[in-house]
């Protein structure tokens, strides 16, 4: 990945994962639901309809990726790019019907389960995305007890639906290059136009 649009572009990249695979459940005449990446505001609406949400609530440093750095690209590079390696923390939120609230979730994690992975397939579209066939990020459950998930709900402040947290591991963003410092500036030159000198002289 590349800038820091690569994060957002993650999202984006969920969202298609689970729209790729909606005509794999049974809406049972609920209707379809809707995969929708969601923000903090969004928590002050009233969160309604058959939904699964994608929640991102937290962005940590990954401590085993602090020394990699990208490969230098092209002849002129002066070297390996640094990067900022960070793992996004997700909740997975689902509404609609008992039946959809329940089964959605259900189905979300089964659909994870058997493809753990986001590739360069899925990736390849996300704004700010730098992607190279090998990079490959992992999407796993991830632990957190009853008290922590629900002291993210009484943060949000909105009426708890089921939510499961999940861990994307690990999005590359590539640091800003070093600017160059110049030498410092010892002589100035002032360009004097030729008639005004011999008329000074």
């Amino acid at each position: 990945m590349a800038s820091y649009a690569a994060v957002t572009g993650v999202m984006e990249a969920l969202q298609r994962f689970f729209e790729a695979r909606l005509d794999s459940f049974a809406s049972d005449g609920d209707g379809a639901p809707t995969i929708r990446v969601m923000g903090s505001a969004n928590f002050r609406e009233q969160i309604a309809g058959n939904m699964l949400g994608i929640y991102l609530h937290r962005i940590t440093i990954d401590p085993h990726g602090r020394q990699r750095a990208f490969a230098a690209i092209g002849p002129e590079a002066a070297g390996p790019r640094p990067e900022l390696p960070v793992n996004l923390h997700f909740l997975l939120i689902s509404t609609g019907s008992p039946f959809v609230e329940t089964s959605l979730m259900a189905w979300a994690l089964i659909q994870l389960t058997q493809q753990a992975t986001l590739d360069s397939a899925e990736l390849g579209e996300a704004e700010g995305a730098d992607v190279t066939p090998a990079e490959v990020l992992t999407v796993t459950p991830e632990e957190m007890t009853t008290e922590d998930l629900m002291r993210i709900w009484d943060t949000l402040d909105a009426p708890y639906t089921t939510s499961v947290p999940i861990i994307v591991r690990t999005v590359r963003l590539a640091l800003d290059a070093d600017r160059s410092a110049g030498r410092p500036v010892r002589t100035r030159v002032f360009e004097v136009h030729p008639q005004r000198a011999r008329a000074n002289g």
